[in-house]
């Protein structure tokens, strides 16, 4: 039996991925069934002009509740590698940010979207986080950021009730203005006190990537406290 049906035409907040562009593409989207909590299961793949429908490239959950802390996307599963038929196409860093940014769309504000970072396709964040960089900075938290879920973070880099699965990172949305306003403020501080840290020798290609992002973010944060703006980073 087939335990995964359309969204198309359903009103279930998924479906609004249903038909979204992602590059010369359009996203299609599946419902599972759902977990003990009541979470449900989807996946995604794309469609190409022709017809052709892709293997799938994300698999994930979803959960939505009256509290913020119940709404909810875990990323299983991502791959950039879109197997079709009989070709197969790599997503850029575009396609990937419109792709998280469709889902931080589905999120309401004090809500968060987790992400496995054990994968292949996470391994610079996976090594950047045990240098000892900013979550914020590493290529995951950067890109949830951007797409509005990265104000606040936890890693689970380790199970704490033993079915929590592989290491991962959590991004939150601000719950409001005000809130959002104090986490620049403190995410900012962080940043700052990083970029004045000496490089670990064994650490100085990731550290150097990191930094950039870094003034990029805090350049970013400036929209709302102009002196949180930076000219440079320490060497």
């Amino acid at each position: 039996m087939n335990i995964w049906t359309t969204a198309r035409g359903s009103d279930y907040p998924l479906g609004q991925l249903e038909g979204k562009p992602l590059g010369e593409d359009t996203l299609e989207i599946m419902l599972g069934p759902k977990n003990r909590v009541g979470a449900r299961y989807f996946q995604l793949t794309v469609r190409d002009r022709s017809g052709n429908a892709s293997q799938p490239l994300l698999l994930a959950l979803y959960n939505s509740g009256p509290y913020p802390s119940y709404n909810w996307i875990e990323v299983i599963k991502l791959t950039r590698n879109i197997v079709f038929p009989e070709r197969e196409v790599t997503l850029s860093e575009t396609d990937l940010h419109s792709l998280f940014r469709y889902l931080a769309d589905l999120i309401p504000p004090g809500g968060h979207i987790m992400v496995e970072y054990e994968s292949a396709e996470w391994a610079e964040t996976r090594l950047s986080i045990g240098c000892g960089i900013p979550a914020v900075a590493t290529p995951l938290g950067s890109m949830l950021f951007r797409v509005g879920c990265g104000m606040a973070f936890k890693d689970w880099h380790f199970a704490e009730g033993g079915s929590e699965g592989p290491r991962k990172l959590q991004g939150y949305k601000a719950l409001h203005e005000d809130h959002r306003l104090a986490r620049a403020a403190e995410m900012a501080a962080e940043l700052r006190s990083f970029l004045r840290r000496e490089t670990p020798p064994s650490c100085r290609h990731l550290w150097e990537a990191a930094r950039d992002r870094t003034v990029q973010i805090l350049n970013t944060l400036s929209t709302d406290h102009p002196s949180l703006a930076v000219a440079g980073k320490k060497k």
